[in-house]
């Protein structure tokens, strides 16, 4: 079985997905989460949300996939016990060695590896499994073939929808360096987004949105995916509306049963389309890729303006629309006016604000009942009650196993008894809960006088035991973590490393000298010394690795800036230098790298000196050299 994997960023989306016929939801909590601009969940409301999903077989997953400091370590794992105990089926994770320590305390809690972890070929699968995880969340750039290799290794999740980003997942330091906002740490704020100039030598040679992504859709690719073996259809969007999340789910729902239906993709379009979409790298780069002309939501388009009378548009279109409904005017790909409908004297006007012209595109981004049209009805889970009342005995209702008695006999009643139709009408009232009540009188004493103050309070009982009956767990008994490591540091005693893409005889100077050549194809080349580390970057693919491999013992080992070459050095048996790449963040990190006898070991470039220190005075942190910001692929 495949499932459609739906983004939660509060309640309403939440009963949306589900409704709209999720099979399993991604939701995080107000800390540890990498959409921290999401409303997110505080544990009382996660508890009801997972009652919520669990009373219509739906999964949770909870997203933890920050980067966590030493000193959060504690708060970290007591905030995953808590969550741990209210039964969500998922832990998403971006830390690795964080997911093999929580594997270690915790082993029947379930693992998936984020997205942020940048799995993008077999050894990061490899990895993933041996280190306790159940699944992983491939890199939004790994490639067809290599997707098909990692779904033989481990269960696998992949996005089919909503946002991009420029850089590879978890390799973005540009919110962070530009404004202390990091991305790894859930603070995103999105510079890529923004307006930039591409200026060479003096000159504009392009200006726009330059490094802002169309949103992805696969639209029917998604059955080449399911038939190379990936289970789980992710949609992005956690700060997206529950127009986008019904929409997107209905799309891929039909087209998992082999019908593509125009109508529901422009549902999806109309609520949020970001660059009117791209198929993404797996299925090799488009030309919608880049959205350099627009960054937000065009949605669908819907005619040309014919004519312009005051400040109103006239166009032909097949849609019908109503008060409230929203549009873009756009020319050449660019934005120049905005537009409204307004129901005047019972006609829809369409007013304008901007340079709008004759030919311009008119693009619907707001339809007011796109919701009610998807046609999804609020699920209820149809319940039969159980209602015993007789005389002399306690009032008693019971339903899918659960029992809830009152403390006192049932008296006869004085002046006007009870009735059914008013004990029907209160075990009616579900308030909060989704249930559809059928109550069913086992037992009926038809003088009796019942207390309105009895019956709410069994109800009210009886609905929270069969709300919540589903969802706890017994948390562990987690002890406080302390780096007290028993592992012989094997890290050699040398003091600096550089980085180079031509090596010569002038870097014999230096303890190491790391070589990341311009094309590896010809890494035979330039190459004088062979104590050289050869650079492998974050995001390597199958045919990538084989051109490598032939060359790779003409160097010292490996520096490598992707935890999967963790399971590659272990293969081949190298020397691994864990580069800045590996975000090394904290002592179970390192801990975990120095079991695996890693040679040396690189700080995360977005600690603070005192950070580092209180990790180790071994490691190796960049002090020179312009940033990098983003690692492309």
């Amino acid at each position: 079985m495949v499932e459609i994997l739906a983004p939660v960023g509060n309640l309403n989306n939440l009963i949306s997905a589900i409704n709209a016929g999720a099979d399993a939801v991604y939701l995080g909590l107000k800390d540890f989460s990498a959409r921290k601009s999401a409303d997110n969940f505080d544990f009382e409301e996660l508890k009801y949300a997972v009652a919520y999903a669990k009373t219509f077989n739906v999964k949770v997953y909870l997203t933890v996939n920050t980067l966590v400091k030493e000193s959060e370590i504690n708060d970290f794992l007591s905030a995953i016990n808590t969550v741990y105990s209210c039964g969500v089926d998922a832990f998403i994770l971006q830390d690795i060695f964080l997911g093999k320590f929580i594997k270690e305390i915790m082993p029947n809690a379930v693992l998936h590896l984020s997205t942020q972890a940048g799995v993008c070929n077999v050894f990061g699968a490899k990895l993933a499994k041996r280190y306790g995880f159940s699944r992983v969340i491939l890199a939004r750039e790994t490639k067809l073939k290599d997707i098909e290799e990692i779904c033989k290794i481990i269960e696998t999740e992949v996005f089919i929808q909503g946002a991009l980003c420029t850089s590879l997942s978890g390799h973005c330091y540009f919110s962070s360096f530009i404004g202390g906002n990091s991305g790894n740490r859930g603070y995103c704020k999105q510079p890529c987004r923004k307006e930039y100039k591409y200026v060479v030598n003096g000159k504009i040679v392009k200006e726009g949105y330059l490094l802002s992504l169309s949103d992805l859709c696969v639209g029917d690719n998604i059955s080449l995916l399911k038939q190379i073996g990936v289970k789980s259809f992710k949609i992005e969007g956690r700060m997206r509306s529950k127009e986008y999340v019904a929409s997107a789910i209905a799309y891929y729902k039909e087209l998992l049963k082999g019908n593509n239906d125009q109508k529901l993709l422009n549902n999806l379009k109309i609520s949020f389309n970001r660059g009117d979409f791209t198929k993404g790298l797996a299925f090799s780069q488009d030309k919608n890729f880049v959205s350099h002309k627009v960054q937000s939501n065009i949605g669908l388009f819907v005619g040309k303006v014919a004519k312009i009378i005051k400040d109103a548009i006239v166009f032909d279109s097949k849609l019908e629309f109503l008060d409230g409904d929203a549009f873009k005017i756009l020319r050449q790909d660019y934005e120049v006016g905005n537009a409204i409908a307004l129901s005047v004297n019972g006609k829809i006007i369409i007013k304008y604000k901007g340079n709008v012209k004759i030919g311009d595109d008119v693009r619907l981004t707001k339809k007011v009942d796109l919701y009610d049209n998807l046609g999804i009805e609020s699920k209820k889970k149809d319940i039969d009650v159980h209602v015993y009342i007789k005389e002399n005995e306690k009032i008693s209702l019971s339903a899918l196993g659960e029992t809830v008695v009152s403390s006192e006999v049932v008296m006869p009643a004085k002046t006007a008894s009870a009735t059914k139709e008013e004990v029907i009408s209160n075990l009616n009232k579900t308030d909060i809960y989704p249930f559809k009540i059928t109550p069913i009188f086992d037992e009926f004493y038809e003088n009796a006088f019942i207390p309105k103050s009895v019956l709410n309070k069994l109800r009210a009982e009886l609905y929270y035991k069969l709300f919540y009956k589903k969802i706890f767990k017994n948390a562990y008994n987690i002890e406080k973590y302390e780096n007290i490591s028993t592992i012989e540091y094997s890290v050699q005693n040398v003091k600096n490393a550089v980085i180079v893409s031509e090596y010569n005889d002038n870097m014999n100077d230096f303890d190491n000298v790391i070589y990341a050549p311009l094309d590896y194809n010809n890494l035979d080349k330039n190459l004088t010394n062979n104590n050289v580390w050869l650079y492998l970057p974050p995001f390597m693919s199958y045919s990538d690795i084989e051109i490598v491999k032939g060359h790779i013992n003409k160097f010292k080992g490996v520096y490598a800036d992707g935890v999967w070459a963790i399971e590659f050095c272990k293969d081949l048996g190298l020397k691994l230098f864990a580069g800045i790449g590996f975000n090394v963040f904290n002592s179970i990190d390192l801990n975990a790298l120095y079991s695996e006898n890693v040679y040396n070991v690189c700080a995360s470039k977005e600690l603070s000196l005192s950070d580092i220190k209180n990790l180790s005075s071994n490691l190796f942190v960049l002090s020179d050299s312009s940033i990098e910001i983003m690692d492309l692929i």
